[in-house]
């Protein structure tokens, strides 16, 4: 088949990139396909300080693992859409695959779903997520807009589906759980007998750091230590204050930073639990990459955590924004840390979060329109 993907890739940063660069490999395998990525992926003023580039990254690298992959596009500039419309229309795929994640694309999407069809190109959506994690009034009616005028979806988890159908009822939307993020697993370094646990990637409100360090200080008579590893994009010092109010500063170590793909590898060989204290959310990358290291995960059972969590076996599901449930599940596992929790991950993944899976559920829209 001759595919398109339009996506960002590394160097640019974070979970997006990581996931489309796994999805296009897998593309790439298995099909002719003509991969766009960006030159500019969002303004400047969106970032603020942060560099939305990896520098531990070669794109020297990535460029030599696909036939056909240019970084050319601005999300920015009109001039740009036009340009790869016409690539696109020149390269005649049979189908354009584009994700989707933030309402920020509306006006580039909607401007390549009018040039797409009436160059006779279909297009399939894949739903990273449908609802922005914090968004308002005006990106929810704009997320309904553009996906309202697209015919093939594929989404991460069943809420997600009945949020579509809910105003688009003609598409056609089918559901791949998210698949597994794969990394060189470092052999575990344990210096003490402590539980490790860990919260990882960005922190955002809507994460639940507050919830989890309330649920620390009602663990004081256990042996355990939390790291916090990564970027903060809410206010630190609400934090800080908290952890010095509850007294908490021997047992949580905070790396503030961007954790480049080798450092992730050691932060997660450290530890023993991943922890996803969330208030909300529908999937998440993180559950994903800490499947990939093999390692167990404490949730909140909200969005689609229950499909991709088998309850005591891959890992713990509790009620969300609640410190004491978030702490009797940290006590479970402390009761419950020698069962095979590594080989019921790779059990569950293999059978149930593939990348050939998801190009398999693409290829089934290609066959079918």
């Amino acid at each position: 088949m001759k595919l398109c993907l339009i996506a960002p890739l590394p160097p640019f940063r974070g979970g997006i990139a990581k996931y489309c660069h796994s999805l296009a490999l897998e593309l790439e395998k298995r099909h002719e396909l003509l991969l766009l990525s960006y030159r500019r992926q969002y303004p400047k003023i969106l970032y603020g300080r942060k560099n939305q580039i990896d520098q531990d990254v070669d794109k020297k690298t990535i460029l030599a693992q696909f036939n056909r992959l240019s970084y050319d596009m601005d999300s920015a500039n009109p001039l740009s859409w036009r340009r790869t419309a016409r690539e696109i229309g020149d390269f005649k795929p049979e189908m354009v695959i584009i994700p989707w994640w933030v309402a920020y694309w509306t006006p580039l999407y909607l401007y390549l779903l009018l040039s797409l069809k009436r160059r006779g190109i279909k297009v399939l959506f894949l739903c990273i997520n449908v609802y922005e994690h914090e968004g308002s009034r005006l990106k929810n009616l704009l997320t309904r807009f553009v996906l309202g005028k697209v015919h093939r979806i594929i989404v991460h988890s069943r809420q997600e589906r009945q949020e579509i159908m809910s105003f688009n009822t003609t598409a056609t939307v089918r559901t791949e759980l998210l698949p597994l993020f794969e990394y060189d697993v470092l052999p575990t370094e344990k210096v003490d007998s402590r539980l490790h646990l860990l919260f990882f990637g960005f922190v955002r409100s809507y994460k639940g750091l507050d919830t989890l360090l309330r649920a620390l200080a009602l663990l004081k008579d256990c042996d355990i230590l939390l790291k916090v590893a990564g970027e903060f994009w809410c206010d630190k010092n609400e934090y800080l204050d908290l952890i010095r109010e509850l007294d908490l500063s021997a047992i949580v170590e905070l790396v503030d930073g961007y954790v480049s793909p080798g450092e992730m590898g050691r932060q997660f060989a450290w530890a023993d639990l991943v922890i996803l204290p969330y208030k909300k959310s529908i999937t998440s990358g993180v559950l994903a990459t800490a499947y990939g290291f093999g390692k167990p995960v404490l949730a909140t059972d909200v969005g689609g955590f229950c499909e991709l969590l088998l309850d005591g076996c891959t890992g713990k599901l509790v009620p969300p924004d609640n410190p004491r449930a978030l702490a009797d599940g940290v006590r479970w596992f402390l009761e419950n840390r020698d069962l095979d929790f590594a080989g019921n991950i790779s059990a569950f993944t293999r059978e149930k979060m593939s990348w050939s899976s998801l190009v398999n559920t693409i290829e089934e829209f290609v066959r079918e329109t």
